[in-house]
């Protein structure tokens, strides 16, 4: 049992604490049973240095899956991406995961997430695009133009006709095992490590187009960990006024020193929009360090962050 000023730091534990009080538990089913989205093994290793992804190993990587399934219990999981291995060298073994992953899972019938893995461009998405096992993909935007160059060599406009492309890959494979789910990361949801701040109104703009192509998740993502409460209300406020539903909306963060009860503060107001996906790291990383310098690289939202968030907003809603 937790103590007073314990919060929960697995999915077990996250468990028991809310069947402790049937209030607890009758409200985390009613604000949408929030389910973390985790990204360590994408997100989480693409910040760290050549020689640390070298660390990295296969092995090493399906350990961690291992462990953050039986921990965490993820509905969704990032397990690499396809990118070219001397930019991003510790995801040159992604398809032999992902295949390790599927092979255990079709023998096994426990807990199965869903395994996502990131396509950046048309290109990398013929790789996979006749492979019928992987049915969930995760693609990349943002609202900077200076930031999409750097980051795929391609202007918004050139990387919008590139992922309706892809898409339309998607569409006309017939012999897929399901239909295909999309997530679609737009960084720079506030702010651009080159260009500044971005004007709020550009970027309502720009999510409501973006929400527009045949994507399930739209994942907005505070690139340098630093959008404010403010801005987030706006912009939320804004998209949900135009029509875009908070089911098809998650929240990609990144934790700067000194910023974790701002980030709190985003989360529950997330929740009051009815937003419950929030991705989140079994390791202390995060950003990519092809478009961000590493000085102003922040970590992902832990776990610990993540469950003491949902805990004190259910117990603020419930004891109020």
């Amino acid at each position: 049992m937790l103590t007073k000023n314990m919060y929960p730091t697995c999915a077990k534990t996250f468990r028991s604490w809310r069947l402790s009080n049937p209030k607890f538990h009758n409200f985390y089913y009613e604000m949408g049973a929030p389910v973390p989205f985790d990204v360590t093994l994408r997100d989480g290793l693409q910040g760290l240095s050549k020689y640390e992804q070298n660390q990295f190993t296969t092995n090493k990587k399906l350990e961690i899956y291992k462990d953050i399934v039986s921990r965490y219990e993820p509905r969704n999981i990032e397990i690499g991406s396809i990118v070219s291995e001397k930019v991003l060298p510790v995801f040159k073994d992604t398809l032999k995961i992902f295949e390790t992953i599927n092979t255990n899972q079709r023998a096994n019938k426990k807990f199965i997430p869903n395994n996502y893995i990131l396509i950046p461009n048309k290109e990398k998405m013929w790789d996979v695009v006749n492979d019928v096992y992987i049915n969930y993909f995760s693609f990349i935007t943002s609202t900077s133009n200076s930031f999409q160059l750097k980051n795929t060599k391609m202007t918004l406009k050139e990387s919008d006709k590139e992922i309706y492309e892809m898409l339309h890959l998607l569409d006309v494979n017939t012999f897929r095992m399901q239909p295909p789910i999309v997530k679609l990361y737009v960084s720079c949801i506030n702010e651009c490590p080159i260009e500044g701040k971005i004007d709020n109104d550009f970027i309502v703009n720009r999510i409501l187009r973006l929400s527009e192509m045949n994507v399930d998740t739209i994942c907005l993502s505070d690139t340098l960990g630093s959008i404010t409460l403010d801005e987030f209300e706006y912009i939320i406020e804004s998209c949900l006024f135009f029509g875009l539903a908070p089911s098809r909306l998650s929240l990609h963060l990144h934790v700067k020193e000194g910023r974790t009860n701002d980030v709190e503060q985003l989360i529950h107001k997330a929740l009051d929009f009815k937003i419950t996906n929030f991705d989140v790291s079994y390791l202390k990383t995060g950003g990519c360090s092809v478009t961000i310098n590493n000085s102003c690289l922040a970590p992902n939202l832990s776990y610990d962050l993540y469950y003491k968030s949902i805990v004190s907003y259910i117990k603020k809603r419930c004891l109020v």
